[in-house]
C-alpha cells in the first residue's frame, strides 16, 4: 500500500510513524515544504490520555519512511496523485493532508508586524528584539501569554479584548494566579519554586450564569527554551490594555524613534518597535477549497470519525481538519500539539484499515486534554474545565505555587484545570472518565490531607 502523508508538522510525522506499526508492508512517503520536520520527544504518559511532550526540528536523514522536501501545487483525487512546484508527480493509494496552520497575523502587509508559528518566525523576532525597547503584542492565547513571559529588557503592552488575561485557557480565577505570579517573577524575578505558600484557599461556586466578559494555538511546549527574547531596555515593563483591540497600525517618520504606531480601540496610541500578532490560526485549506468540504466556521477540511475527508482514500489529521463529530460532552477540538499527536495516531489507524473493518475514535475523543506550560508553570487542562449554567467549581489555590480546579455536574467530576506541580492529573482523569459520584467528600475533595487517589482506588 502507497501511503502519502503531506507536512512536515507533529501530526504528520505521527501519521508517518504509526502507519509503519500499523501495516508491516507499508509504503510510506512524507512531503514537507521545510528541510526539517517536528519529532515528538520524551513522551511520558501521565494517564490514559494524558501526554507530556517536547517538540523538536528533525533531520529527515534518520526517518525510516521516504522524505521529499517538496511545494505540492495540486491534487488529482480523481489520479490519486500528487505535484510539486518542480513538475514531479506522486502517485498514491492513500493520502493524509496534513498542512497545518498559519498565524492569523493582524496587518500583514505592515513592515514590523511579526506573526509566531514556527521556529523561522521565532529566529525573525529574536533578531528583531535585539534593537527593540517596546513591544506590541496582540492575542490572547498560549503563544502571546508565554512570548509575554519570557520577553525581557524591553517595555510590553499587551493588547486583549477581554477582561482577563489568558481567557483562551483560563477562567478569571485561574488569570489572577497567573497575573499575580507574573507580577511577583516580573518584579522580583522569582521562579515559582521559590515561591511560599501563604494560605490554602478551598471553597466552592455554583455558576449560576456565564459571564460574557469570561471566555473559554503553533509552536510546541517550552518553545522559548534555550531562547533569548532580550530588548534593549535596562529592565522589563509589562502594561495590559484590557477590554479593547487595535483599530489601526501605520508606519513611522524616519525621524521617529519608534517603527510603528498602533492606534488602539479605547483611544489610546502606542508607539512600538515590533507589533507581535498571535491572533490564533487559519487552516492551510486553500489549496483544497474547490475539492474538499471544507467547514463554513473555520475553513478547516471537514473530516468524519475515520478522519476521512469528502474524496475517497484521502484523510486529514492536526490542524487543517476540522471536527464536527463529538463522541462526548467531555471533549473539543483545539488546534493544540497534544490534539495534533491523538489525531496523527488515530489517522494512522484508520488509514491502515480496510473499508468494511469497523474503526472507532479512541479515548482520546472521550476527554479532551491538554499539557503546556503557561508563565512558568505546568499546566494540565482536562474535560470541560471551563464552568457552564448549573454546574459547581471546586477550587484549591496556594498562590505563587499551585491552582486547582474542579468542575463537578451531579456529584461527577466533568473537568479539572491544574495550574503546578500538583500532582493530581491521573486521578483526575480518573474520576472525569469513569465519571465517580464524588458526593461523600463534597468540597473536601481538594483537602491536601485526604489521599483522594486511595479514597477512591
Amino acid at each position: 500500500m502507497r501511503y502519502l502523508v503531506i507536512g512536515g508538522g507533529v501530526a504528520g510525522t505521527t501519521v508517518a510513524e504509526n502507519l509503519q506499526i500499523f501495516d508491516q508492508n507499508a509504503d510510506v512517503t512524507l512531503i514537507s515544504a521545510t528541510e526539517t520536520v517536528k519529532k515528538v520527544t520524551n513522551l511520558e504518559k501521565k494517564g490514559e490520555v494524558i501526554n507530556c511532550f517536547e517538540v523538536i526540528d528533525s533531520s529527515p536523514h534518520h526517518l525510516s519512511y521516504r522524505f521529499i522536501c517538496g511545494l505540492v501545487t495540486n491534487c488529482d483525487f480523481r489520479l490519486q496523485t500528487v505535484t510539486l512546484a518542480d513538475g514531479k508527480t506522486i502517485p498514491y493509494d492513500k493520502l493524509c493532508i496534513a498542512t497545518g496552520a498559519r498565524p492569523n497575523v493582524l496587518f500583514p502587509s505592515i513592515p514590523h508586524v511579526v506573526g509566531i508559528r514556527d521556529t523561522e518566525s521565532v529566529q525573525d523576532l529574536q533578531n528583531r528584539l535585539r534593537n527593540c525597547k517596546h513591544v506590541t503584542v496582540v492575542g490572547n492565547g498560549g503563544i502571546a501569554s508565554e512570548f509575554v513571559f519570557a520577553a525581557k529588557k524591553c517595555q510590553i503592552s499587551w493588547v486583549i479584548k477581554d477582561e482577563t488575561i489568558t481567557s483562551v485557557f483560563v477562567d478569571s480565577v485561574a488569570s489572577k494566579f497567573l497575573l499575580d505570579s507574573l507580577k511577583d517573577r516580573t518584579d522580583n524575578n522569582c521562579k515559582p519554586e521559590c515561591a511560599t505558600v501563604s494560605k490554602r484557599q478551598i471553597y466552592s461556586t455554583v455558576i449560576k450564569q456565564k459571564n460574557a466578559s469570561i471566555l473559554g494555538s503553533a509552536l510546541g511546549p517550552d518553545w522559548y527554551n534555550g531562547i533569548s527574547l532580550d530588548g534593549t531596555s535596562s529592565t522589563k515593563q509589562l502594561e495590559i490594555e484590557y477590554g479593547c483591540q487595535i483599530g489601526n497600525v501605520t508606519t513611522c517618520s524616519d525621524e521617529s524613534d519608534y517603527n510603528l504606531k498602533v492606534e488602539l480601540t479605547n483611544g489610546r496610541t502606542l508607539y512600538s518597535d515590533v507589533l507581535v500578532s498571535a491572533t490564533g490560526v487559519i487552516p492551510n485549506s486553500d489549496l483544497f477549497k474547490d475539492q474538499l468540504t471544507l467547514s463554513e466556521t473555520d475553513q478547516g477540511i471537514i473530516v468524519d470519525k475515520r478522519m476521512r475527508t469528502s474524496a475517497p482514500n484521502v484523510y486529514a489529521a492536526g490542524d487543517i481538519c476540522s471536527i464536527p463529530w463529538k463522541e462526548c460532552e467531555n471533549w473539543k477540538q483545539m488546534r493544540l500539539w497534544t490534539q495534533a499527536l491523538q489525531q496523527g495516531f488515530y489517522t494512522a489507524r484508520s488509514m491502515s484499515a480496510s473499508d468494511d473493518e469497523v474503526i472507532e475514535p479512541d479515548m482520546s475523543f472521550e476527554l479532551f486534554t491538554h499539557s503546556t506550560k503557561l508563565f512558568g508553570y505546568k499546566v494540565i487542562m482536562l474535560g470541560r474545565y471551563q464552568e457552564w449554567e448549573g454546574c459547581q467549581c471546586f477550587f484549591r489555590i496556594s498562590p505563587g505555587l499551585e491552582f486547582v480546579k474542579l468542575v463537578v455536574s451531579n456529584d461527577r467530576v466533568q473537568g479539572a484545570l491544574l495550574i503546578g506541580e500538583t500532582d493530581l492529573e491521573e486521578v483526575m482523569e480518573n474520576l472525569i472518565l469513569n465519571q465517580m459520584d464524588i458526593s461523600q467528600l463534597g468540597e473536601s475533595i481538594l483537602d491536601p490531607n485526604i489521599d483522594i487517589e486511595d479514597y477512591f482506588d
